[in-house]
């Protein structure tokens, strides 16, 4: 069994937030049915690269779902939408705010249907609000959410982050908030609105660079790769290369400076406390700097390692994906796919003993499912089939 065996979601969500939480709930065992518009998901032409007609980027977010097309601008296509989701226990859907509404498939019509219905919306800026209206994507909201103002080198351009983060934390939080409505189902027997916002996520995801700023007033700085609260806590550049330390206590300061010779600097009062190294970080940074010059990478790591000292190799993609541990935590995955032949995923990150995560159906083809969805869970026959794809209500 897995844990959400016999929860069913519809999944109205395109791009990222949204197909990453569906995604992670049909990891969890959950039947998800992915509703596209016939001009389908916009990230099945975010390439290249591309493999079998499909995009890297949606097949990354996109695994253990079944995928039906829907054209919710004619009746039919709004009335099979709504057959859908009476029988679903879940919606997910990331258009603007009142969009669903004009349609008749807004929370407070379908409540009505369904009352069991956990109805999650993902917005940019959330469903009330002066800027509920505004649209919203990953960059823009790590500009203006204030991630962009403390990411990168001090003297340089503010930065984004390599990954959409912003979408991602989103899709996480929409999981955390369905499966505790799903619990509260179980108490009260009703559905309920979940509201996700991304700016919402952007600002929660600040933790303690927001703390800083809430408490003491002060603007954060960039700090490229430093920490604001903790020194030494960056990347140091070796002989041959750079690498990361991640000193996190005084303990372990105290050790770096017996292992690099200088155990004066550990009862230094300048640098003997985090605090204190924090007020003087440019001379204790400018010390350690010139010290890891003088040996190769691999071999301050070995040394760091050894002293229990926080350390890692900064590595590109292709030294991650070839590190034993990725294949042995199960971190890639191999899935048989109708175009692609076998197609290798990330695999989940939830490890459990007792329910643990399947890879049962690799990322769909467009409308690859619409007739068995249709046929086994609505009852439709052939013939009504065939005049729903001539109307153009299904594709």
């Amino acid at each position: 069994m897995q844990p959400l065996q016999g929860i069913r979601v519809l999944d109205l969500s395109r791009v990222l937030a949204g197909p990453y939480c569906t995604m992670v709930l049909g990891d969890l065992g959950a039947e998800v049915i992915k509703v596209e518009p016939p001009e389908g998901d916009e990230t099945r032409g975010w390439g290249p690269p591309f493999a079998g007609g499909e995009s890297a980027y949606y097949l990354c977010v996109n695994r253990n779902k079944r995928d039906i097309v829907i054209n919710l601008k004619t009746d039919e296509g709004k009335n099979i939408l709504r057959e859908l989701a009476m029988q679903s226990d879940v919606l997910v859907e990331n258009f603007r705010p009142g969009t669903l509404e004009k349609f008749g498939l807004d929370f407070k019509t379908l409540h009505a249907l369904n009352p069991k219905l956990i109805y999650c919306s993902i917005t940019g800026f959330g469903q009330t609000g002066s800027m509920k209206d505004k649209p919203g994507y990953d960059f823009m909201i790590q500009a203006s959410g204030g991630l962009m103002s403390i990411t990168g080198e001090p003297e340089g351009e503010p930065m984004k982050t390599g990954v959409a983060v912003v979408d991602l934390f989103a899709g996480q939080n929409a999981i955390i908030a369905i499966l505790a409505a799903l619990q509260a189902r179980t108490l009260t027997g009703e559905g309920q609105h979940l509201d996700i916002a991304l700016f919402d996520s952007q600002l929660g995801w600040l933790a303690n660079a927001a703390s800083n700023y809430l408490i003491s007033g002060k603007l954060p700085k960039r700090h490229g790769n430093a920490h604001p609260n903790i020194v030494p806590y960056q990347s140091f550049q070796a002989s041959d290369g750079w690498f990361a330390i991640a000193v996190g206590n005084d303990r372990q300061f105290a050790r770096l400076c017996e292992l690099l010779g200088k155990p004066e600097l550990g009862m230094d009062e300048r640098f003997a406390t985090n605090s204190a190294r924090v007020q003087n970080r440019a001379e204790i940074i400018s010390l350690l700097a010139s010290i890891f010059k003088d040996a190769s990478v691999s071999e301050w790591l070995a040394k760091l390692d050894e002293a229990e000292i926080p350390c890692g190799p900064i590595q590109d993609f292709e030294q991650v994906f070839s590190m034993p541990t990725v294949k042995e935590r199960e971190m890639v995955v191999k899935m048989n796919h109708p175009t692609i032949g076998e197609l290798p995923l990330v695999g989940s990150p939830l490890k459990m003993s007792a329910t643990p995560v399947e890879y049962r159906l690799p990322p769909p083809l467009m409308g690859e499912h619409t007739v068995s969805i249709l046929q086994e869970l609505l009852g439709y026959s052939n013939d009504q089939i065939g005049k729903l794809r001539l109307s153009g209500a299904v594709k």
